[in-house]
């Protein structure tokens, strides 16, 4: 929400000021500037919350004890990759997870970055 605040207070008031003059509603306002100038900061948090998604571990380890709860339904791959690697001490195989997810959160992460020369709008 900071990172949001922080885009807001970049946005040239004229350009409110000036729709507001030509008649311009508030959502229509939204729409057609606020949005398109947030545009770097939504695409900037939709990179870090996709790839901080893939590497929730302390909450699903907390809850269940590190034993992936009840018919595993918080082992998610990074508890799977701590059960493999520190429980079961078989370090290659969850040295291989942890490269496959690395491989898995870049490609999440480089379809982020092409699409987003759709989208993204940087006020040049």
């Amino acid at each position: 929400m900071v990172i949001f605040l922080a885009g807001l207070r970049q946005i040239p008031q004229m350009y409110h000021e000036a729709a507001a003059v030509d008649g311009a509603t508030a959502i229509r306002r939204f729409r057609s500037i606020t949005l398109p100038m947030l545009s770097p900061i939504i695409f900037f948090n939709l990179v870090l919350q996709v790839i901080f998604a893939f590497q929730s571990f302390t909450q699903a380890f907390i809850i269940s004890g590190g034993t992936g709860g009840p018919s595993d339904s918080t082992l998610f791959t990074t508890l799977y990759i701590y059960k493999q690697g520190f429980g079961r001490f078989d370090m290659g195989y969850a040295s291989a997870m942890a490269w496959a997810l690395l491989v898995i959160v870049a490609a999440f992460t480089a379809v982020n970055f092409w699409s987003s020369r759709f989208w993204v709008f940087y006020d040049d």
